[in-house]
């Protein structure tokens, strides 16, 4: 190949090579994104706290972007069903995904096998919020608080039956790690869903409940439930009247479902910072932080960074307590 031919050859090549990334960047510029209205995919149903919280934000995305962004549920299988479809989008950065605690940390240990993965298939934008769990009784069982509680739980090991609203949720693993921070064995009732769970701990058929904050907020502000301790770090504002595990005596019991931002894995660097400001921005707005705080959830933000980090050690922690465990679904 002569001197001018193989210049001309490279520089095709070097074109042709550069071409997608270029489409890339230019899809990305500030000017041009976006142009059409976003799509977020939530793997929760429509009404819930979760479908509530994101939905407020998408609003709030949308007045900031200039675009409406479209909520798109998609409940089923621990959100599997929505993650697999958020992973097979267009990295355009049009479709976008409300990951949580199960489908970024738990689920890649709870089912023998997904159809994505939640590290490879997914850019993270930022961690939305938290919501954390109480352990509650029946007003009429004699534990008066947590002392009393876990003393009559070490008196009668495997006695005490305590509700979540069913096997791997939040609820149960917050009864996982109880029973080992405090070395009692309190037995597990696993129901189909919060409603029936609290049902029963009202009717007294079951003595405790543990559960987000959100389903029994209003039961314990009308005193049909008491609650004995939160699983925050510090005391939760809408319940400073509750002590936390930690001030308790037992810093192991933290723990929170939560929920973020995700993107499908490829979507240009310069959209996910775009997205990453705004939906830092829309948190801090009262539209968005108010209402999420109603719904029991505290706003978080960060950087794309924290949130793959955070996610990271999420998945840790609880591949080793549902190893331990031996939790399992189908």
């Amino acid at each position: 190949m002569q001197p001018l031919q193989r210049r001309r050859f490279l520089q095709a090549a070097a074109c042709t090579v550069a071409a997608p990334h270029l489409g890339a960047a230019m899809a990305a510029r500030d000017d041009a994104y976006p142009s059409r209205p976003i799509r977020l995919i939530v793997g929760f149903p429509a009404g819930g706290s979760a479908d509530q919280s994101s939905r407020r934000l998408a609003e709030q995305l949308g007045r900031q972007l200039g675009q409406p962004v479209i909520v798109d549920n998609r409940p089923g299988a621990s959100g599997n069903i929505a993650a697999a479809a958020a992973a097979r989008s267009a990295p355009d950065g049009y479709t976008l995904f409300y990951g949580s605690n199960a489908t970024h940390a738990m689920n890649v240990s709870l089912y023998p096998k997904l159809d994505y993965d939640p590290v490879k298939d997914f850019a993270p934008i930022a961690l939305e919020g938290k919501v954390y769990n109480v352990l509650c009784v029946n007003p009429a069982f004699e534990a008066r608080d947590l002392k009393s509680f876990l003393a009559m739980a070490r008196a009668k090991p495997e006695r005490i039956a305590v509700a979540t609203p069913g096997n791997a949720t939040s609820g149960h693993l917050s009864l996982v790690l109880l029973n080992r921070a405090a070395k009692v064995q309190l037995a597990h009732i696993p129901y189909k869903g919060s409603a029936p769970a609290l049902t029963d701990v009202l009717g007294g058929q079951v003595p405790a409940i543990f559960d987000n904050v959100a389903g029994n907020l209003a039961y314990i502000r009308s005193e049909k439930i008491r609650p004995l301790a939160v699983t925050s770090r510090a005391r939760l504002p809408l319940l400073p009247q509750v002590p936390t595990f930690e001030e308790l005596g037992l810093p192991d019991c933290e723990i929170a479902a939560w929920g973020g931002l995700w993107a499908p894995s490829g979507t240009p660097p310069p959209v996910i910072d775009r997205l990453n400001q705004e939906v830092n921005r829309a948190l801090q707005t009262a539209a968005v932080a108010d209402r999420m705080r109603e719904l029991t959830i505290e706003p978080q933000g960060g950087t794309p960074q924290a949130l793959a980090d955070f996610a990271r050690s999420e998945t840790l922690r609880w591949r080793e307590v549902i190893r331990a465990a031996a939790i399992r679904l189908d």
